[in-house]
C-alpha cells in the first residue's frame, strides 16, 4: 500500500499541504491486504476539495481506484452545489479515481453503489443502525451521517472517468453540527466513543473497490433489491422535490434497473424519478 505520495503527485495536485501519514498504515495495510489490487492511497493535511482535485488530473493518468484523503478540506463540495463542511479531527473525507467502459446513463447508479458499500462496511463494523437515503446519503437513527458526491468526465480513450468523493462523520464537535439546519449524526456509540478514522477507510475501501468492480461488468441492476433493504423510506410515503422546483409524493417502492427511484403515487400508479431532493416528510413539497 502506497501512503505517501508518489514522486509525480506533488507537481499534479496545487494547493495542498501534505504532512506524515495521519492515518495509521498498519490499520490501513491490515483491512486492505485481501484485495487482490491494492489502491495508492495519498493523504495530506489541507486541500480546497479532493474531488475538485481528482476531477483536474485524474485524466492526466492516476491509476485506478486512486484514494486522495485529506484531513481537512477548505471547500468541500456537496450535491446540488452545496459545501460540504468538515472537521479536521472529527471528519473523514476522501475522494477515489475510478474509470468504466459505460456511459454517462449507465452511470447514474453509481452513487448507490457507493452508498450501499459504505453502509455494508459500517454493519460490518458494528454499526448496524446505519440505512441509506436516496440516492447518495446515509442515515442514522433518522439524521445524516454521510454524503456521497459522483462526478464524471469524458476521457480521450472514450471511456468516463469518475471522482467518488465521501464525507463521512465519525465524531462531529457539537459547534460544526450547530452550524447546519439539516440534523446531523455520526459515528459514535451510546457512551460517546468514536471509532478510529483509519480502520475505518480501510473497511469502506476493502468493501467499496469490489463493488466497482462488479459494477463495472454488471451496472447497477444486480444491487436494487439489497440496496432497498438497507433503505430508511422503503415503503414509506415521501415527498421529491424537482429541479424544476415541482414535487411527487408517494410510497418508496422500489430501484429502477438503473437507479432511479421508483413511487406509487395515491391512485396506485407507479413512476420512476432519476433526479431531485427527497423529503421523509410526506405532503411537504
Amino acid at each position: 500500500m502506497t501512503v505517501h505520495p508518489p514522486s509525480l503527485l506533488p507537481a499534479l495536485f496545487p494547493n495542498v499541504v501534505p504532512l506524515e501519514p495521519f492515518l495509521d498504515g498498519d490499520a490501513l495495510q491490515q483491512e486492505l491486504a485481501t484485495l487482490p489490487s491494492v489502491p495508492v492511497l495519498w493523504q495530506v493535511q489541507s486541500i480546497d476539495s479532493t474531488n475538485r482535485c481528482l476531477l483536474e488530473w485524474g485524466p492526466r493518468g492516476l491509476p485506478q481506484h486512486f484514494c486522495l484523503v485529506a484531513r481537512q478540506q477548505t471547500a468541500g463540495r456537496g450535491r446540488q452545489g452545496r459545501a460540504w463542511v468538515s472537521d479536521g479531527e472529527g471528519s473523514l473525507t476522501f475522494s477515489l479515481w475510478s474509470v468504466f467502459d459505460r456511459s454517462l446513463q449507465e452511470l447514474s447508479g453509481l452513487p448507490l453503489v457507493v452508498s450501499l458499500g459504505m453502509v455494508e462496511a459500517l454493519h460490518s463494523l458494528g454499526m448496524t443502525s446505519v440505512g441509506v437515503k436516496w440516492p447518495n446519503d446515509l442515515w442514522r437513527e433518522g439524521r445524516k451521517v454521510a454524503g456521497v458526491l459522483v462526478e464524471t468526465t469524458r476521457l480521450s480513450s472514450g471511456q468516463v472517468g469518475a471522482v467518488i468523493g465521501i464525507g463521512l462523520n465519525v465524531a462531529l464537535p457539537p459547534a460544526v453540527q450547530d452550524t447546519f439546519a439539516l440534523p446531523l449524526n455520526d459515528l459514535r456509540d451510546e457512551e460517546g466513543q468514536a471509532p478510529a478514522r483509519a480502520p475505518v477507510l480501510g473497511r469502506l475501501l476493502n468493501t467499496l473497490i469490489p463493488l466497482l468492480e462488479s459494477f463495472a461488468q454488471s451496472g447497477f441492476a444486480p444491487f436494487a433489491e439489497t440496496w432497498m433493504t438497507h433503505c430508511v423510506h422503503r415503503n414509506q410515503p415521501v415527498t421529491l422535490l424537482h429541479p424544476n422546483q415541482t414535487h411527487s409524493q408517494g410510497e418508496c417502492v422500489g430501484l429502477s434497473p438503473l437507479g432511479g427511484l421508483i413511487l406509487r403515487d395515491p391512485e396506485g400508479e407507479t413512476h420512476i424519478h432519476h433526479g431531485g431532493e427527497l423529503s421523509l416528510r410526506f405532503g411537504v413539497p
